[in-house]
């Protein structure tokens, strides 16, 4: 999909972001598909196609990113945190060391996607797709991940302490050295996975 200039820069008008956000920055986005270290803050880009731009360092503190196509993004180090990204498209968008503290993922295609050394605690994952994704060092601290498909995931030394696994599909992932102390792991499918060295929650046992 190409990307959309007419239709972002009406979306940005609508929201009153071009005028009231660092117009040099949107300009920025708009003529590069690049906005590095940008302050995009509280911006609308929902329904917008953003697929491939490199916003790598930007602010995008409570952004609205609603089904936004974030596909191939990269994302690497931005600020996420209490963003709005549900059933975002973020299909192998590049997230490491990003911070999603808090934010609204849900149902968000996250397939293939990079998040290495990311922090998302207390974000909410539920019905999200993280299949295959590379999760490695990732803090999942008490987030939300109620249904997730996380198959084929790399969660080497991931933190999921205290978060919500309930029926989350973990078949075949890597979970080595992972922590899931405290975890609730009621229904989760855990079929070929490789739980060496992985911290269990007290009294787990396996299906």
């Amino acid at each position: 999909m190409k990307f959309q200039i007419s239709s972002l820069l009406a979306v940005l008008l609508a929201a009153g972001v071009a005028e009231a956000r660092l117009p040099e920055h949107i300009q920025t986005l708009l003529d590069t598909r690049t906005c590095i270290r940008c302050d995009l803050a509280g911006a609308n880009f929902s329904d917008v196609d953003l697929s491939s731009v490199n916003l790598k360092g930007t602010n995008l503190i409570k952004a609205k990113l609603k089904r936004t196509n974030l596909s191939a993004a990269n994302l690497t180090d931005t600020k996420l945190i209490r963003a709005k990204v549900r059933y975002g498209n973020l299909q192998t968008a590049r997230l490491n060391v990003a911070d999603l503290t808090q934010a609204d993922l849900r149902g968000a295609n996250l397939t293939g996607a990079d998040l290495r050394s990311a922090r998302a605690p207390e974000a909410d994952f539920r019905g999200a797709s993280l299949t295959e994704a590379t999760l490695r060092g990732t803090n999942f601290t008490e987030a939300d991940l109620g249904g997730v498909k996380l198959q084929k995931a790399d969660l080497f030394a991931a933190n999921l302490t205290g978060a919500d696994l309930r029926g989350a599909d973990l078949s075949d992932a890597n979970l080595q050295r992972a922590d899931l102390t405290g975890a609730d792991l009621r229904g989760t499918e855990f079929a070929g996975a490789d739980l060496t060295d992985a911290k269990m929650p007290e009294g787990w046992q396996p299906n």
